[in-house]
């Protein structure tokens, strides 16, 4: 359940201000990419320590920072100011450069410490000259604290539009949220009193808001952390996120994420103009399958757990390999079951029952049909075999045949293919009734059987 200001049990944010500093848009991105040619800046791989006064909030140094007037660390926010941000930062040259009042400094989001960038900040004099500090407190009515490392919501309007009711489904609550939100990780806060607090914060973005848009790998509460850094009024964050970050070389098949994640990075010094290389700018991920394909948290994935193989196996993929090998026995009037009914339980067989008519109804095109598998799927590959489709995209048993992999029982899965027109030699081909096929469900990679 997204998390707006006044869900909390624990959490009471004060009445925020005027932003003082905006989320860059994809366009705007893109338009820094096009009038000037971004080069990378680099990587700096030092330890993140944890340090208080002239030092960053990610260990990096700040030039004329200091510590609060009572040498405390923590800050009760109230109001704030204008900044200006450049990320990545391009000095002024010449005669400009002369009046031009900035602040430089290199510094890289906690969660992803690889992702260095240098920022300037103007009027950089003003902001060298607050004091840091790790924590802003609020006393409005409650006392909440956010410190550096954490991951918050921000604000985008003010006043805050009524939050969606109760009974809001899901994707209503979300789109609330990327309507009123944006969502940040807190690298430091600098103020000059209680009355004017920053906080410069590391934006995560939602799909939508990439310069290439979003990724058919991108999950539904999905969020991308990037190295663009920007300026905020403290008064600007609605309440703490519940952020997981999403380990992809975890196989243990325990992890839980919480109400929003992330496991990509966007490195803004790599942006292009050309929509192809910009792509660049997105780390690499993981690939799973004999497809090569990426992982969707939305669409389910199977793991072999022969010894040896461990490959996880897309759903879509696993799907068009059975359709492949029922088609071919269709072709030859051989279509039967790869797997007897005596192997299954009971429980199985009434389950399927259950569901054979609704299975039927969508072959049929009597019944709307749930798309499952992501729209660009790969085609399966075996061997120096691949999986050709017809023109269109479409598969030469179209209408023909229809596979699908439904729970049975406990975690096992089973795969059925539904025939949905009579064998080619046929006399009965106008009393025909669809028919549904059990059939082997087996890892992509070893052909051993997933269940």
């Amino acid at each position: 359940m997204p998390l707006t200001p006044g869900d909390s049990d624990n959490e009471e944010p004060s009445e925020p201000g005027q932003m003082a500093g905006r989320k860059r848009s994809a366009s705007e991105m893109e338009d820094d990419a096009s009038r000037s040619k971004i080069t990378d800046m680099g990587f700096d791989t030092d330890t993140d320590a944890e340090t208080s006064g002239a030092a960053g909030a990610n260990g990096t140094s700040a030039a004329n920072g200091t510590d609060g007037a009572d040498g405390s660390e923590t800050i009760e926010a109230e109001l704030g100011d204008e900044f200006t941000v450049e990320c990545p930062a391009r000095p002024k040259r010449g005669k400009a450069a002369a009046t031009d009042s900035v602040y430089v400094e290199r510094d890289s989001p906690s969660l992803a410490p690889h992702l260095s960038i240098e920022f300037a900040v103007r009027p950089g004099q003003k902001w060298a000259g607050l004091s840091r500090f790790r924590n802003a407190k609020f006393k409005n009515p409650m006392t909440v604290i956010y410190s550096a490392g954490q991951v918050v919501y921000i604000n985008r309007h003010s006043p805050i539009p009524p939050p969606p009711p109760a009974d809001a489904s899901d994707d209503e609550k979300l789109q609330y949220d990327k309507e009123n939100f944006w969502v940040g990780l807190i690298a430091e806060f600098r103020a000059e009193s209680h009355a004017k607090v920053f906080a410069r914060v590391f934006w995560f973005y939602w799909p939508e808001e990439l310069p290439m848009g979003r990724q058919p790998y991108h999950g539904k509460h999905e969020l991308i952390l990037s190295n663009y850094t920007d300026i905020i009024e403290a008064h600007s964050i609605a309440s703490h996120a519940e952020m997981s970050t999403w380990d992809e070389n975890d196989d243990s098949n325990q992890l839980m994420l919480l109400e929003r994640y992330w496991r990509q990075t966007l490195d803004v010094t790599k942006l292009r103009p050309n929509p192809a290389k910009a792509a660049n700018a997105l780390s690499k991920l993981r690939k799973y399958c004999i497809c090569g394909g990426y992982d969707n948290p939305n669409v389910d994935m199977y793991q072999c757990r022969t010894v040896g193989c461990g490959m996880w196996n897309h759903e879509e993929c696993l799907v068009k390999d059975l359709e492949e090998r029922a088609w071919e026995q269709l072709k030859q009037g051989s279509l039967t079951h790869e797997v007897q009914d005596k192997q299954h339980e009971k429980g199985f067989t009434q389950k399927m029952g259950e569901t054979l008519g609704h299975i039927v109804n969508l072959g049929l095109g009597r019944g709307e049909v749930k798309d499952e598998a992501r729209s660009d799927a790969i085609p399966v590959s075996r061997g120096a075999k691949k999986l050709k489709l017809a023109t269109g995209g479409k598969t030469p048993w179209s209408g023909k045949l229809q596979g699908k992999i439904v729970k049975a029982q406990d975690d096992t899965h089973a795969a059925i293919v539904t025939q949905l027109v009579p064998n080619a030699n046929s006399k009965a081909a106008r009393q025909f009734e669809p028919k549904v096929w059990h059939m082997k469900m087996s890892c992509l990679k070893c052909r051993q059987p997933l269940n």
